[in-house]
């Protein structure tokens, strides 16, 4: 056979079945006899020594249970998994209002912008968007807030770093250099701060970029951070709020935008785009409610799931929606007693220990403090245990928040 031909296959490649294949062929042979000859399957290995890929066909029994990831990615023309948790400004979806209202803030100058929405609506990746989209500013993207407002001196430092050659160029020492550095450096050109997890700021550092703001001319700041967020700053900055002159909020995607969002994806990853069925798109926007996190660790387990199974058809499994629904019901909240449903609320809003939950409960009706967080204690471990929280070790306590899967129907309440 000549190499030109399409059924060539390199004679160092085994495609012979294993004797453990033959058994259960024979097995399935004798209790249910194939009439018609089965359909080959083909996929594209890479021959040994050699970047070229040949076809080799293989029987579907094969496929099932001997086909690796990457085999799989090949049988889909995807060159990898389109649904790991990456953050791609390019692949930005939805919220069409939401950035065209941030972008003529911007256009407009304004000096301070709110991005406001739940885990997993979006925040991080619009701010990565905008970075990306943002040529003619200077775009400064801090990820998570500096304790202390003296680190800002390092910030600044990196994003304007001189050359090392430049040995005559001024250095920032101090924070109050800052304003007097940027107002020089920056000439015509405007400043672009996007400060995500603004809700982990603490007072000093919203006080010193409300300050800073105020001293650089060109210059806007967007904050992204969870709805609390601007309950916090309603209580303690007061000022702060009535700089805020534009705010937008990040819920969900709509249908549309959630077939976008899987669409573009897969053909980021080399694949046509329409691999999803609408009817499979329908069922993942219904279990995700359109949040988008939800979205893509809901097409990576569906994918993980037709890779085991050695099918390149995608369907919404079962496996998934059993994953879903336990170990309760889509209604959860209805069997709860007032005292669970009250610190789900809370932590629908943001993350706790049980000193704080107890603390914001109405200690009358306990003997005293300590009861309190003896009580809240036994609640917030039973909803942990049965996966309605998440925790985290912070110094001696245990910081509680409402699990992804919880928040999306809690938001939605």
């Amino acid at each position: 056979m000549e190499k030109d031909d399409e059924n060539y296959i390199p004679e160092d490649i085994d495609t012979s079945l294993t004797k453990e294949d033959k058994d259960l062929d024979e097995i399935k042979a004798e209790e249910e006899p194939v009439n018609e000859p089965a359909e080959e399957i083909k996929i594209q290995v890479k021959a040994p020594d050699s970047e070229q890929t040949v076809d080799m066909p293989v029987m579907p029994s094969v496929v099932r249970r001997k086909m690796t990831v990457l085999e799989w990615l090949n049988a889909m023309n995807w060159r990898s998994n389109p649904f790991i948790f990456n953050i791609v400004p390019s692949l930005f979806v939805g919220y069409k209002s939401q950035t065209e209202r941030i972008s003529m803030a911007l256009e407009e100058k304004h000096k301070f912008m709110l991005i406001l929405g739940p885990t997993g609506s979006g925040k991080t990746t619009l701010l990565k968007w905008l970075s990306f989209k943002l040529k003619k500013y200077d775009v400064l993207y801090i990820g998570k807030p500096p304790q202390k407002p003296e680190e800002f001196v390092e910030i600044i430092s990196s994003k304007y770093r001189a050359p090392w050659y430049a040995f005559w160029s001024k250095k920032i020492r101090s924070i109050y250099e800052i304003p007097d550095f940027l107002n020089k450096k920056l000439g015509r050109k405007t400043l672009v701060i996007l400060l995500d997890e603004a809700h982990e700021a603490n007072t000093d550092i919203l006080e010193w970029l409300r300050v800073l703001n105020d001293q650089v001319e060109n210059m806007s700041i967007v904050m992204s951070g969870l709805p609390v967020f601007e309950e916090s700053l309603k209580n303690s900055l007061e000022t702060f709020v009535k700089r805020v002159t534009a705010k937008i909020e990040l819920l969900s995607l709509t249908k549309e935008e959630t077939k976008e969002l899987i669409s573009k994806r897969i053909i980021h990853a080399g694949g046509r785009g329409d691999e999803f069925s609408d009817a499979v798109v329908s069922s993942i926007y219904e279990y995700t409610g359109g949040f988008p996190r939800e979205i893509i660790r809901v097409c990576d387990e569906i994918v993980n799931n037709a890779i085991m199974s050695g099918s390149t058809e995608i369907e919404f499994t079962a496996g998934t929606a059993a994953h879903r629904e336990e170990p309760v019901h889509t209604a959860p909240a209805e069997k709860m007693t007032a005292m669970q449903k009250e610190i789900l609320e809370m932590l629908s809003k943001r993350p706790m220990t049980p000193g704080q939950i107890a603390d914001a409960l109405d200690l009358e009706k306990y003997k005293s403090r300590q009861h309190a967080v003896r009580s809240v204690n036994n609640v917030v471990k039973a909803l942990y245990e049965t996966n309605y929280l998440e925790r985290r070790k912070e110094e001696k306590a245990f910081v509680y928040s409402l699990s992804a899967r919880y928040s999306t129907l809690f938001v939605k309440r």
